[in-house]
């Protein structure tokens, strides 16, 4: 179920970034989760550095078992 004309707006339309000023490094960090598999108990959160906007390098991985 692909809406054909809503793809082409929203493949149009441009996203402005907003600006904002952060003194250092590991100031600030953004978090962002997908939640899409969490009915096979998989869920994945990534960290970006607001500062240089880089990705956190030292990832890790925890398993939990949720009821």
């Amino acid at each position: 179920r692909v809406d054909p004309v809503g793809q082409v707006l929203r493949q149009q339309k441009i996203t402005e970034r907003q600006k904002y000023s952060v003194p250092c490094s590991n100031h600030l960090w953004h978090l962002n989760g997908h939640h899409k598999l969490i009915q096979w108990g998989i869920v994945i959160h990534g960290f970006v550095d607001g500062y240089c906007r880089t990705v956190r390098q030292n990832i890790q991985v925890i398993y939990g078992i949720t009821t």
